[in-house]
């Protein structure tokens, strides 16, 4: 309630009825909506709120604040009008089954949110405070099975009193009633008249939840067929219909008109006082003194006794029509099928048998139950959740019922399972020992796995090993049990919101005792099955020399050894018929439970037999090999050499030598190799295959003959050539002869032709020399002269070291490099005095005693006078440099020049070398002006205008730019000043355009 003092208790809470104030007289419109509404208002307030987060929202609840999740389900509920989620405690909720009635009877799993919340009773609250963030705790643990196995402890009930009379009972309701008239008076005609008013009108349709159509579904079906599809009754059903949905509707308006008057504000602000009260409903009950223990008894056997439920017996109906046979193994079709079995394709049988048998489980025998609960949920129904806060514990008990009575089918499938496969074993409980020597008609009895006998030197042994055989057996039990595992419980369909929770049938435990007997008894007959496959591994007792390799170190003494080619016959034959007795032997040995597969071992043990009698073939075969390539080899050597060309007088003497004695020794020795080559030629034809017979082999047998010696292609072609190589060496020769003979000749006459051209060569040679003699020095690139100078001395410097043997020709290749090596000596001077870059400035620099030999230089006056000295002192210096090469006169200017202290090449090598960099600048200068020789400008019209304007300037720019940096870095330079003022001038040309642009 508000108080008093609050503000809102002063808002729109009148003393009387309110009434607005008549409209003015000169108003002859009608009245708004808005006015009609406040009017309508004003005699009866509203009692919804026409506009709210949800429907059927009381108008009192306006004066709360309260969210859409606070609104819900507090409306209507006294206990929980003030709630609010911020204030709850936190819930410790034990989980519950809630099956809404209405999917139930529908037979449709629900998927609204509200089914899948927990029930609200009997929660345990804990301050939110001292618990984690995760939000609602479980008390228990969330499987369902935990929460039926709780005891249920019954609270103790007091004694029941005496029955009361019908008398008595009729007094007590009386004063019952007569106590509520006394409390509340009884309501005025203003009241029945407003009470009645806000039944029809004061809650509007649409905010009333529509009826269920269940409802009606329900009721048809306690009405005969006969009257539903009667014709004539169809207008009087049609009536029935509607005054169904009037009363339904009708009643839930006055439910909701009396919860909100129950508030004494609300009869205020709606103006009544009091509210009609309804009939009495007065139930007299017998007095039956045994009905309480009576009626006990039967509630617990009805909540509680569930094997007596028609759906337990529908249930065992199913399993015996239609999965009484099935098998997770199914050893009849095993035994019927193609034995013995590979053990991956006896583990791969078991694995498909009992995954078929698991989907059939899942897909089959679970739905088709679900079916039956659906189709029959009348039988089971009554145990749900009447709404979302009523206790689940009945459903819980029966579904848990439901499950113990499937786990115990599937436990009987389990069991029947293995006590099959236990019987496919126990067929062979004799086991397999034999009396030696082995008879295959003592096991007639299809075996069920086979084994293989495989080499490991140098034991035999099974693959698999009887240990993975054992373990193969062993995990068939095992995966039994495992594809009976995981299956949902029949709730899983019914009701997918409890996906989440452990719903799993119970099966049995690979730990059981019953397990462990059942594989104990596999065991003893494995065991058993163990003796006939050992005991026949003594039949390869005399093959040891094969398994240990002893037989492969005979043969190798054997090959070390000289034999003659009887021996090699006589041993071949031996191994061939030790090869033939293995191949004969039994290729599967039947063993009751195993077969032995002996392929394996029997082809390596023939394969071994067939190596060694193949490196007895293949040591001739190589041998052979070899001798007839040596022999072919000769005979292509001297076929070779005898048709060489000679290049020379000596290769033509020495290739007549060779050719005389091949004919007259050589060849007779190859012939006598000839005959012992045809002779392992018969012997290979007898034991070694050709390739078209080893063809022939592969495709008569499917698979390719790797233990064979064949001839090659190769060798074939080779023992070919052999026999063909006497006749046609002897063809080589005689065209040898011819062509030597006219070699012969041929090289007397070009020996006489080079002679003559020698001669003129070297005369040639000698004018040559002349020439560069007398060559004016001025005209010589000494750059050349210097590169061909440096290539002869290193020419005569390999010469010298190639003829360190030969004395004569060495000398002579020293004495010129003597020569070249004093002739180096003037080349710097040369190189200098050759420099283009040497003007008439730089010779004016040479000291004139120098180059006249300490004479002085002729005097004159004029500027003609000046430059007919430099001319003079120029030619001088060439004439003292180059004068004839006269050794006399080179050692005349080296002493004077010596005894001055001064070296001529010393003296010209820094004017050499600033005439160079003046002559790099000159020539970067010229060829600054050379750029602008083809530089062209070009003039386009401006748009529509006559005026013409300057295009494509950036190339020029760039030109600009590059010639003004370039002039003044060299007018920086210190080597400028012969061209400085011719180099200035370009400078501010450059530097006038680039600013006048």
């Amino acid at each position: 309630q508000i108080p008093k003092s609050d503000s809102i208790h002063h808002m729109s809470h009148s003393q009387m009825r309110p009434e607005l104030p008549p409209l003015p007289a000169s108003a002859n419109e009608e009245p708004s909506e808005l006015y009609q509404t406040v009017m309508s208002h004003s005699f009866y307030p509203p009692l919804m709120q026409r506009t709210s987060w949800t429907l059927a929202a009381p108008f009192k609840e306006q004066q709360h604040h309260r969210g859409p999740s606070d609104s819900i389900a507090n409306n209507y509920s006294l206990t929980a009008q003030d709630l609010k989620l911020k204030d709850l405690l936190k819930v410790y909720q034990p989980v519950t089954v809630n099956v809404p009635r209405e999917r139930l009877v529908q037979g449709l799993p629900s998927a609204t949110k509200s089914s899948a919340e927990p029930n609200k009773k009997k929660m345990k609250f804990s301050p939110r405070g001292k618990e984690d963030l995760t939000g609602i705790k479980l008390v228990c643990n969330t499987s369902m099975s935990c929460l039926l196995k709780k005891e249920v402890v019954a609270s103790p009930t007091a004694p029941g009193s005496r029955p009361m009379s019908p008398e008595e009972q009729i007094r007590v309701m009386l004063q019952k009633e007569m106590e509520i008239e006394s409390q509340e008076p009884k309501p005025s005609e203003s009241d029945l008249e407003r009470y009645y008013y806000y039944l029809t009108h004061g809650i509007r349709k649409d905010m009333i939840a529509p009826e269920e159509s269940e409802v009606m579904v329900r009721v048809s079906n306690l009405i005969s067929n006969a009257l539903l599809t009667s014709p004539s009754l169809e207008p009087l059903m049609t009536i029935l219909i509607e005054e169904k949905e009037n009363d339904y509707y009708n009643s839930l308006k006055k439910s909701i008109v009396d919860y909100i008057l129950m508030d004494p504000m609300e009869r205020k602000r709606l103006f009544i006082e009091s509210v009609p009260r309804a009939f009495p409903q007065r139930a007299i009950r017998a007095p039956v003194p045994w009905h309480s223990g009576y009626r006990n008894a039967k509630k617990w056997n009805e909540e509680h006794l569930y094997t007596v439920n028609p759906m337990i017996l529908s249930l065992e109906e199913l399993w015996f029509a239609e999965f009484k046979d099935l098998r997770f193994v199914r050893t009849a079709e095993i035994l019927e099928g193609k034995l013995p079995l590979q053990p991956h394709e006896y583990q791969d049988v078991i694995r498909k048998h009992c995954l078929e048998a698991r989907q059939i489980l899942l897909n089959k025998w679970i739905p088709t139950c679900a079916k039956l609960f659906i189709s029959q949920k009348e039988q089971w129904i009554h145990f749900a959740p009447k709404s979302d806060f009523d206790p689940s514990r009945n459903v819980e008990e029966y579904f848990a019922s439901v499950a113990t009575f499937m786990a115990l089918q599937l436990r009987k499938l389990v069991i029947k399972s293995l006590e099959d496969l236990v019987s496919l074993f126990m067929i062979h409980k004799d086991g397999n020992d034999f009396k030696e020597p082995y008879q295959e008609m003592e096991f007639f009895i299809p075996q069920l796995i086979m084994i293989k006998l495989e080499v490991s030197e140098p034991n035999i042994v099974f693959n698999p090993s009887f240990d993975s055989c054992w373990e193969l057996i062993r995990d068939s039990f095992l995966e039994i049990i495992k594809s009976s595992e995981g299956i949902p419980k029949v709730e899983s369909i019914l009701f997918p919101e409890l996906k989440g929770y452990n719903l799993i049938l119970r099966t049995v435990n690979p730990e059981e005792n019953l397990v462990s007997d059942f594989v104990d008894q596999t065991f003893e007959v494995f065991q058993k099955n163990q003796v006939g496959p050992h005991k026949y591994l003594n039949v390869y007792k005399k093959y040891d020399d094969l398994l240990d390799n002893m037989a492969e170190q005979n043969i190798t003494a054997f090959l070390k050894e000289n034999h003659e080619m009887d021996d090699f016959v006589t041993m071949i034959n031996s191994i061939k018929k030790r090869r033939n007795e293995i191949a004969s032997m039994h290729i599967s040995v039947p063993l009751a439970m195993f077969c032995l597969d002996t392929i394996t071992i029997n082809y390596e043990l023939c394969e071994r037999a067939q190596n060694l009698k193949d490196r007895l073939i293949q040591f001739q075969v190589d041998i052979n090999r070899d001798n007839n390539t040596s022999i072919c080899n000769q005979y292509s050597y001297i076929a070779e050499k005898v048709s060489e060309i000679p290049s020379n007088t000596e290769e033509l003497v020495l290739l007549i030598d060779f050719l005389k004695k091949s004919s007259d020794v050589t060849v007779f020795k190859l012939r006598r190799q000839l005959r012992d080559a045809i002779e392992r030629l018969e012997f290979l034809m007898d034991y070694a295959d050709l390739p078209r017979k080893r063809d022939a082999i592969c495709v008569r047998t499917g698979r390719p003959e790797a233990g064979c010696v064949c001839f090659a292609e190769e060798d074939i072609k080779l023992n070919s050539t052999l026999l063909l190589w006497p006749d046609q060496i002897e063809d080589v020769f005689e065209n040898s002869r011819n062509l030597l003979l006219s070699k012969r000749d041929q090289a007397e006459m070009d020996l006489t032709k080079r002679c003559s051209e020698f001669e003129s060569k070297l005369e040639g040679y000698s004018k040559e020399l002349e020439g560069f003699r007398k060559r004016p020095l001025f005209l010589l690139n000494a750059e050349e002269i210097a590169e061909e100078v440096g290539n002869m001395w290193r020419t005569i410097y390999k010469l010298t070291k190639t003829l360190a043997d030969v004395p004569a020709p060495r000398r002579l290749a020293e004495n010129v490099k003597v020569k070249i090596d004093k002739f180096k000596q003037h080349l710097p001077i040369l190189t200098i005095s050759c420099n283009p870059g040497m003007k008439d400035r730089h010779w004016q620099q040479v000291p004139v005693t120098v180059l006249q030999g300490g004479e002085p230089a002729p005097s004159g006056g004029g500027v003609g006078a000046q430059r007919h000295q430099i001319r003079h002192q120029r030619v001088r210096c060439l004439d003292r440099f180059w004068f004839r090469h006269s050794p006399a006169t080179w050692e005349a200017l080296d002493s004077s020049l010596t005894s001055s202290g001064l070296q001529l090449a010393d003296l010209l090598e820094p004017i050499g070398a600033a005439a160079s960099k003046e002559y790099s600048l000159e020539r970067n200068l010229e060829k600054m002006k050379l750029e602008w020789v083809n530089m062209m400008f070009t003039f386009v019209k401006y748009r529509d205008t006559d005026t013409s304007i300057l295009c494509t300037v950036d190339e020029i720019q760039l030109l600009l730019d590059d010639h003004v940096i370039k002039t003044q870095t060299m007018c920086g330079s210190p080597f400028i000043k012969p061209i400085e003022a011719e180099c200035r001038v370009r400078g501010s040309e450059v530097e006038g355009v680039v600013i006048s642009s």
